[in-house]
């Protein structure tokens, strides 16, 4: 029982967890293309039905001292993927207007000429940013005063669930570089379209302050340091992480 209660104290000490269908997708196209300021942007985020988070992983080689085992050291980093995202089609086909203009903002398929990666100005032309929050939920609980001719006045106390961005990460240098199909049947009558879009990206970074998007590195107190001895006099040195 010990660890089963362990276990409850400790989800219910970090709010409950996380929810796959609890997220927000936020776009900001390149600031040099006609997309800038477009007041399309909000109702394309909004029709995201799915998406993935983008992943990261360590690159490694062997490397041998003398006649003792290989080990597998870490040569580098790279970021995983390509982002997989769909979003609901309106009837007019609004969503996918708007990703053939981000595409043509890098490739002008009418002369096949492709752009500048930044303009004069020092803008991106075909590369923006997105933002992907987990969200999580913040009880907020509203009083109403109500006032009877009989009995005065009354409190009604109502608690609901809002939305609370608990983790996000901002992705540098997105662009789409897939639109997908839209496949049409009569048998499909109650169904909703749907466009997949994949997106390239260069680098991603977490977010530390989710209400401002500060994206410093996290800091604090260093959890450890291991050290490993290798062969001769060598000496390794790792950290293990860092507590806020």
């Amino acid at each position: 029982m010990g660890a089963i209660d362990n276990f409850q104290a400790l989800i219910n000490k970090s709010g409950g967890l996380a929810r796959a269908a609890r997220y927000e997708v936020v776009l900001t196209p390149p600031a040099g293309s006609a997309l800038a300021n477009s007041a399309k942007t909000r109702e394309v985020q909004l029709l995201c039905d799915t998406i993935t988070m983008p992943g990261h992983d360590l690159q490694s080689a062997p490397y041998k001292y003398g006649t003792s085992v290989a080990t597998q050291m870490v040569t580098g980093h790279a970021y995983e993927g390509t982002i997989e995202a769909t979003f609901y089609l309106d009837q007019e086909l609004d969503v996918k207007s708007y990703f053939d203009a981000w595409q043509e903002a890098a490739v002008d398929t009418e002369n096949n000429t492709v752009n500048y990666y930044k303009n004069a100005s020092g803008d991106n032309n075909y590369a923006g940013t997105m933002e992907i929050y987990q969200l999580g939920s913040k009880s907020s609980t509203q009083t109403r005063f109500q006032f009877n001719s009989d009995t005065g006045f009354s409190q009604n106390k109502k608690t609901h669930a809002e939305a609370k961005r608990t983790y996000g990460i901002q992705v540098q240098d997105v662009y789409p570089t897939t639109i997908g199909s839209i496949e049409y049947a009569y048998a499909t009558v109650d169904t909703v379209a749907l466009l997949s879009v994949s997106f390239s990206y260069r680098k991603w970074k977490e977010i530390e302050n989710t209400e401002t998007g500060n994206t410093r590195k996290r800091t604090g107190e260093l959890i450890g340091i291991i050290t490993e001895k290798l062969p001769g006099n060598g000496v390794l040195q790792r950290r293990t992480g860092f507590q806020k």
